[in-house]
């Protein structure tokens, strides 16, 4: 039941993105709202096999919404989720500045995966200038939604973040 929680909101999340990107004329003005949850996942109180299970659900119905690559934001998502977990960034949900902070550099991170995968596994030129524009500016967009996502995930049945006291 916790785990179709969290697969439902990352659903309407999906949803909701892919509702502000009909809506906004420009790409990189586009967050990624699912990049919150799977932040929280990894640096929550969550399993390793939970989370990474649910990171790649939640990858999967990110590719097969986009319409790209499929398995592209699959890997990606699952990729940051271990990054983010191997970190152990535990005190990074204490506070919105870390909240904003740890979104901005985990979407940047997420961005140049992919443009790194896409220049081995596509054939076509990519423009790796006009690229890392969409991307600072995803992950601007990205780090500005999610204090707000953080905080609604975290309100979730199943979802406990650390306490202070047990991060240090």
């Amino acid at each position: 039941m916790r785990n179709a929680v969290i697969l439902l909101t990352g659903l309407g999340l999906l949803l909701l993105q892919w509702i502000i990107a009909w809506f906004v004329p420009y790409e990189h003005l586009t967050p990624i709202l699912v990049l919150p949850v799977v932040l929280t996942m990894a640096v929550g109180e969550f399993s390793l096999a939970r989370g990474a299970l649910l990171t790649f659900v939640l990858g999967y119905l990110t590719d097969a919404g986009s319409g790209g690559a499929l398995g592209l934001w699959t890997f990606t998502l699952v990729s940051v989720f271990l990054l983010a977990r191997m970190v152990g960034l535990k005190l990074f949900l204490h506070g919105v500045v870390f909240q904003v902070l740890l979104t901005f550099l985990a979407s940047i991170a997420a961005g140049v995966l992919m443009m790194g995968v896409l220049l081995v596994f596509d054939r076509r030129p990519v423009a790796v200038a006009s690229a890392l524009g969409v991307v600072a500016g995803q992950s601007l967009a990205t780090a500005a939604c999610a204090p707000f996502v953080f905080a609604f995930v975290a309100g979730l049945p199943g979802v406990s973040s650390p306490r202070p006291d047990e991060a240090a």
